[in-house]
């Protein structure tokens, strides 16, 4: 199973520089987020950098944030188009979108009818990833189309986010389970709660990642075939997408940072404990109306 890590956590720095970080971390290749950087949305510059680094590029995300919601034009539909274009010359198998928002109907319609085929056609895959309700006023308001697992069922190949079901309040291994068979990637981090969309280190929120990675590990064993592919042909992959502001003026500390995360995502895909990875229980009880939110700390159970 390849593990991952965003260069979006990265985007205030060269290219180059956070894949050098990615590589010396120890993960097997880097997912790319496009952004305003030219370095990010020209495939020659992608692909010098990877080769100088010595990181492969498997996935490529969108344009699809809203700092950069005018990259590659502002058409959704065109924008997922030149991303694929950019996905096949740089290699990678995986193109992943955010869904449309609710008024977005053509961008939705493409996505249903015609994005899979063109996919195919540039070699390469697209993956539609769950986004979450927005708190407007104190109440959480649907403006996505795909906030909830079922709304990801008539989609050929899915992105599961745990941070963002975290804040929609779904359960991650349910939504897996419901979703196993559709999942080609996975974004794993963990989530505070409040409703914000934290993006946590493994063990500093309330989500039950043991009991989650434990599942699709077994669900790995269990389909993988004898070239290390999934029953489909396609292999599923990890990204820890992860909250890396306050490492970003201290490469070293970033890297061990990084590391560290890794190396709990695989101890707990491994079948470790909660408990001894996270130091935290899988299950966190958290009293009505605590918001937990200190980045030093992992989130317990209140005393």
């Amino acid at each position: 199973m390849r593990i991952l890590a965003s260069t979006g956590p990265l985007f205030a720095r060269p290219l180059d520089w956070a894949l050098g970080v990615l590589a010396e971390a120890g993960y097997d290749g880097a997912e790319l987020m496009v952004t305003q950087d030219p370095a990010t949305q020209e495939a020659e510059r992608i692909t010098a950098a990877a080769e100088a680094e010595g990181v492969g590029i498997p996935v490529v995300h969108g344009p699809f944030l809203l700092l950069t919601r005018r990259v590659f034009g502002t058409d959704l539909v065109v924008k997922a188009k030149r991303t694929l274009e950019l996905a096949n010359d740089i290699g990678a198998d995986l193109m992943i979108v955010h869904p449309p928002f609710r008024w977005q109907r053509d961008f939705h319609q493409w996505l249903l009818t015609d994005g899979d085929a063109e996919a195919k056609e540039q070699g390469t895959r697209i993956g539609v990833e769950n986004l979450y309700p927005v708190s407007v006023a104190g109440r959480p308001v649907r403006f996505h189309r795909y906030t909830e697992p079922d709304h990801l069922k008539p989609f050929k190949h899915v992105v599961l986010d745990t941070s963002h079901f975290g804040v929609a309040n779904v359960d991650i291994t349910a939504a897996y389970r419901r979703l196993r068979d559709q999942a080609v990637h996975l974004h794993v981090s963990d989530n505070r709660g409040g409703g914000h969309d934290s993006h946590a280190p493994l063990g500093h929120g309330r989500l039950p990642l043991a009991a989650f990675l434990r599942e699709v590990a077994e669900d790995e064993g269990r389909f993988m075939g004898p070239k290390g592919e999934m029953a489909d042909g396609q292999p599923v992959s990890i990204t820890l997408e992860l909250d890396c502001r306050r490492y970003l003026d201290d490469r070293h500390a970033l890297v061990g940072y990084l590391r560290q995360e890794r190396e709990k995502c695989l101890a707990l895909l491994d079948g470790a404990s909660a408990e001894e990875v996270l130091g935290r229980p899988d299950v966190v009880a958290v009293a009505p109306g605590l918001h937990e939110d200190d980045p030093d700390q992992p989130t317990v159970p209140p005393a």
